[in-house]
């Protein structure tokens, strides 16, 4: 829709096509990856999964692109965060009846943003609003054994839609050089999304530029598993690498 409006308010006809800024920038994520879960102890009879557990703590590779139009002080943005994995812990517990639980995580987790970008300069410099819409498919899956018990299975598949609001910036230090960063927050259906980066890119040609740099991303949300209420937090933080084409 927001490409949409975009090619509304820009039309084509009369335009030379050149004058929109194009950039298309595909990118590798190592992030450490960690899921907390919060709720129904599968002891209490409740079910609900595992109260105030670590259920996920590994490094994995995730991918990452994103696409922007923009021309003059306005533009438009897609970015698309993708991974999936699996880790597997034991939990002990201070009680005699259990000692101990073994838990299976899978997690398949897809962050898309549809935005607008405000650049008060009109140019790639500077700093630049951002604004606009975040969905949040965080598939999950729960394989619970306690010790000498049947394992249990809870499966999750929340969407969520929130709306996010950031600024970046971006400094160039000569043709070749330059660094950037970027906070947002998202809110709405979820209990809050933190988005925070900082890279540094080095120009090899006028549309070439290879880019690496760091991202940190918290992600809360509230759900119901078998009747009961369930808090989940995501954190992913590492480094990434990746190109960005301008044309």
């Amino acid at each position: 829709m927001l490409f949409l409006a975009f090619s509304l308010t820009f039309p084509l006809s009369g335009m030379a096509q050149h004058e929109i800024e194009w950039l298309v920038a595909p990118y590798g994520w190592l992030p450490d990856i960690g899921l907390e879960q919060t709720g129904g102890d599968p002891g209490d009879g409740n079910g609900g999964g595992i109260s105030g557990s670590s259920l996920l703590d590994k490094t994995d590779a995730a991918g990452m692109i994103r696409i922007e139009a923009a021309k003059n002080r306005w533009g438009v943005t897609l970015d698309y965060i993708f991974l999936d994995l699996s880790d597997s812990t034991v939990i002990e517990t201070p009680g005699p009846v259990v000692p101990a639980i073994d838990v299976r995580a899978d997690l398949d987790l897809t962050v898309v943003e549809l935005g607008a970008i405000y650049r008060p300069s009109g140019t790639e410099h500077g700093v630049h609003y951002l604004f606009g819409y975040r969905g949040i498919d965080a598939r999950k899956t729960l394989l619970i054994t306690p010790d000498g018990a049947p394992t249990q299975r809870f499966d999750s598949d929340p969407g969520l839609a929130d709306v996010f609001v950031g600024a970046r910036y971006l400094h160039r230090f000569n043709r070749s050089w330059d660094v950037a960063v970027r906070g947002d927050y998202s809110f709405g259906e979820s209990e809050g999304v933190v988005n925070l980066l900082a890279s540094v890119g080095l120009r090899l040609t006028d549309t070439f530029t290879l880019r690496g740099g760091y991202r940190h991303v918290v992600l809360e949300y509230e759900e119901q598993q078998e009747g009961v209420r369930v808090n989940t937090e995501i954190d992913l933080s590492g480094s990434f690498i990746g190109f960005a084409f301008r044309f």
